[in-house]
């Protein structure tokens, strides 16, 4: 009896193993550690139309649970070719964020220039450059790579495992991976 019962037991134990072995887990990207990948990608300023040179610095990340989206804040600086006077102000934008298998990234989709301020600009300058702004920024920022998974992130235990979900959690975005059987 107490034979069996400690085969049973056994049995149990190694199932139970097995099944924390190869369950899903997940990696967690914290908005700070994805505000400085972010910094880090645009510290090389951006050129629109070889006039304006546009630099991103001081990005200020937040996860929005409710629409999955994320918004960030930019100090902006502007320079041309058109003036050597350059122009510093506040860049807002936000985005959907989804995984790219082809190089394990996640990339910013649908991006929105949600605000633009300039100081020291009125009137047409504004204008135009607010709507320059708002036109070519979604198209410069769209696909754009904002962190690149770990190779060792997709394995664990032995095990090789693939992206199966991503989404915005307490602050934190997070990806969970499923074994490949």
């Amino acid at each position: 009896m107490k034979a069996k019962l400690f085969v049973f037991i056994l049995i149990l134990l190694s199932l139970s193993g097995c099944a924390l072995m190869g369950g899903d887990r997940s990696v967690n990207i914290s908005e700070t550690e994805l505000q400085k990948k972010l910094n880090d990608r645009l510290a090389v300023p951006i050129s629109l139309l070889k006039i304006f040179n546009i630099s991103l610095s001081n990005s200020l990340v937040k996860f929005d649970e409710k629409t999955g989206r994320m918004t960030s804040s930019f100090d902006t600086h502007v320079t041309s070719v058109l003036t050597d006077k350059p122009v510093a102000g506040q860049l807002g934008i936000s985005g959907k964020l989804r995984f790219d298998p082809t190089d394990n990234s996640i990339k910013l989709d649908d991006p929105k220039i949600e605000q633009v301020s300039f100081s020291g600009l009125t009137g047409k300058n504004s204008e135009l450059l607010t709507t320059l702004a708002q036109q070519l920024g979604s198209e410069v920022l769209n696909g754009l790579t904002l962190y690149t998974i770990k190779p060792e992130d997709l394995k664990y235990a032995g095990r090789q495992y693939h992206p199966m979900s991503l989404q915005v959690i307490n602050n934190q975005l997070q990806m969970t991976f499923s074994p490949i059987q």
